[in-house]
């Protein structure tokens, strides 16, 4: 963005880029005007590993789920990186700071910032939303 010359811009962002979004507006707060995230989660929990666990095999999602992702990323690319995403994720609670993404960077936050969750989500369980927006002053 400084290559573009914004001083300051806007994040949106889904899933694991709200996730990038939630971490670039915690260290950048100069530069962050807003925020709005959705389907993002701080940190992960073993409830969300036997989620994740239950999907890593993409050969036994629905061809409705599966046959977008092939198509954009490739068969075997998508297969391989979200196997290899469900494993960083086992990774990440193993680590001292058990389960940590970001949590701790939550309350450096400043900007005004929109928490947007789906009652449907099947992979990031409503406690998430909860959490970001309890960490975040004056968040929605």
């Amino acid at each position: 963005m400084k290559a573009l010359k914004f001083k300051r811009f806007s994040l949106l962002g889904w899933s694991d880029g709200g996730i990038t979004a939630l971490i670039a507006a915690a260290r950048y707060p100069s530069l962050i005007h807003k925020l709005v995230v959705w389907g993002a989660n701080a940190y992960v929990t073993e409830e969300d590993l036997q989620l994740y666990n239950a999907v890593k095999d993409v050969s036994n999602w629905s061809e409705a789920m599966r046959k977008p992702m092939e198509d954009l990323y490739g068969k075997e690319y998508f297969a391989k990186t979200f196997k290899a995403w469900v494993e960083a994720m086992s990774n990440i609670t193993s680590k001292p700071d058990a389960g940590n993404i970001c949590r701790h960077l939550l309350p450096f936050i400043e900007c005004p910032t929109l928490i947007i969750h789906g009652e449907k989500d099947m992979m990031v369980p409503s406690f998430h939303p909860h959490f970001i927006h309890q960490q975040i002053k004056d968040s929605r």
